[in-house]
């Protein structure tokens, strides 16, 4: 059985927003805020690693003299 996408949005927005209890809340909260900082987090490790790798090849470098 297929369920349309707007039916399946209207489905998880009445799970993710209305909840029973006050502790039903604060675990949807927790989920939301702890899958809403991981992609800016491993692109921030990402960048850290880029950064480190091109600061070791530019330090292997000899320095260039300006004419």
């Amino acid at each position: 059985m297929t369920t349309k996408f707007p039916a399946r949005v209207r489905a998880w927005l009445a799970d993710a927003f209305y909840c029973e209890t006050p502790g039903q809340a604060a675990d949807a909260m927790a989920d939301a805020t702890r899958w809403g900082w991981l992609p800016a987090l491993s692109g921030v490790a990402a960048g850290a690693e880029q950064a480190r790798v091109l600061h070791a090849e530019s330090a292997s470098k000899p320095p260039e003299l300006s004419a």
